[in-house]
């Protein structure tokens, strides 16, 4: 198949130019995931946007609709303190660029955290839309904010009704981007804006975590650079009036953003100071020999001999493919997990598991809290082996 796709070509969700085949990536999942493929990876050759060229948005829905645990992740907490000053650097952009308060919304709200604390100091209505029931705060109305059950390609709002539409780590996960930013404009009013914030890929190298971290996200379909997001909103009549590339924080640690704003205009011009496409390609590359060089150390570690694998991460999902089956075991602190399978494998609770052989803990993000449990349960220093 490899062969076959070399020559493989397509055109660019972003700009529309010619974009070719980058490589395949073999991804897992448990049970019935849907991330039991082989994803294939395009690159554009104009603006640099790689993406998953195989996927769609149907099947992501499933994803998000069975797979997904955003809603109970810690990492979303909107009472974290980091989220918070997050939210707030998303307020100040705002703030700087003169939007004044009107009707927004803020689309894939989960929690509600940003577009909760935007309402204590907006004077307009604010609405929280997200299609999993199960993040959104209970109830039509939470203070100030109202919230409503919809997706990015089919917003509940009705044509030209609303001043600011928000999408805050969105459109990485959305496979028809055209089709969402359509949907955008129109519901957005003439001189309404829309503020988009996606992970820098051109970043990803400056914040490392791990060997693959940024590429093992499974759900990331799109991986974006500044001057594809620009031609992605020019291809739909919107104006960019600010680009902005700084660090912001998480509850485990900090990434690289890029935030656009752009308004819809009757006679929008050319973005100003259009940014070079970085070379995400070669970073992706680096990323898949990097996972292959990891699989090799944990087999070397194995001796040949059983190793537990704790922790079911995305990490992880990336390396079984890479694995010999027969040789390892899989646990996980989750109860949901350990109520599934990979390939016909239990996730075992890591409190049944034999302490014998070796121990890799998988999660870059969690690896010393995770040790710190291993050794409470009997697992020697020298047994365990963190993944870097």
């Amino acid at each position: 198949m490899r062969q076959a796709n070399e020559s493989a070509r397509d055109r660019c969700p972003a700009c529309s130019r010619t974009a070719a085949y980058l490589l395949d990536w073999e991804f897992s999942g448990l049970g019935d995931s849907i991330f039991n493929y082989t994803a294939q990876f395009f690159c554009c050759q104009d603006c640099s946007l790689v993406y998953v060229q195989n996927i769609d948005d149907a099947r992501l829905a499933r994803y998000y609709a069975g797979e997904c645990s955003y809603f109970e992740k810690p990492h979303f907490a909107v009472t974290s303190l980091t989220n918070q000053e997050k939210y707030e650097a998303y307020i100040r952009f705002l703030n700087d660029n003169r939007v004044a308060p009107v009707d927004m919304a803020d689309i894939g709200c989960g929690r509600g955290g940003f577009v909760s604390r935007l309402s204590e100091r907006w004077e307009a209505t604010c609405w929280g839309v997200d299609v999993d029931m199960r993040s959104m705060p209970q109830g039509e109305r939470t203070g100030r904010v109202a919230f409503r059950m919809g997706d990015a390609a089919r917003l509940p709002f009705d044509d030209r009704s609303l001043g600011l539409l928000t999408y805050f780590h969105i459109l990485e996960h959305v496979r028809d981007l055209r089709g969402l930013l359509s949907e955008a404009v129109r519901v957005l009013r003439t001189d309404g804006f829309i503020l988009i914030e996606v992970p820098d890929a051109e970043s990803y190298r400056a914040h490392p975590i791990g060997s693959a971290f940024w590429i093992s996200i499974r759900e990331h379909i799109y991986h974006y650079t500044a001057k594809a997001l620009i031609a992605a909103l020019q291809s739909q009549g919107l104006h960019v009036l600010q680009i902005s590339r700084q660090t912001l924080p998480t509850p485990e640690f900090s990434y690289p953003s890029l935030m656009v704003l752009a308004k819809k205009t009757e006679r929008p011009g050319a973005a100003a100071n259009i940014p070079r496409a970085g070379d995400v390609a070669a970073y992706v590359l680096e990323s898949r020999e990097a996972l292959l060089k990891q699989a090799q150390e944990i087999l070397a570690v194995a001796e040949n001999q059983h190793v537990t694998l704790w922790g079911c991460s995305a990490e992880l999902f990336s390396l079984l493919p890479l694995l010999d089956r027969r040789l390892v075991r899989i646990c996980d602190s989750s109860k949901q997990k350990q109520t599934s399978s990979y390939k016909g494998m239990a996730i075992e609770d890591p409190h049944s598991v034999p302490i014998s052989g070796k121990l890799i803990i998988a999660p870059y993000l969690h690896g010393a809290v995770i040790k710190s449990t291993a050794r409470q349960l009997g697992w020697s220093e020298s047994a365990i082996h963190l993944l870097h």
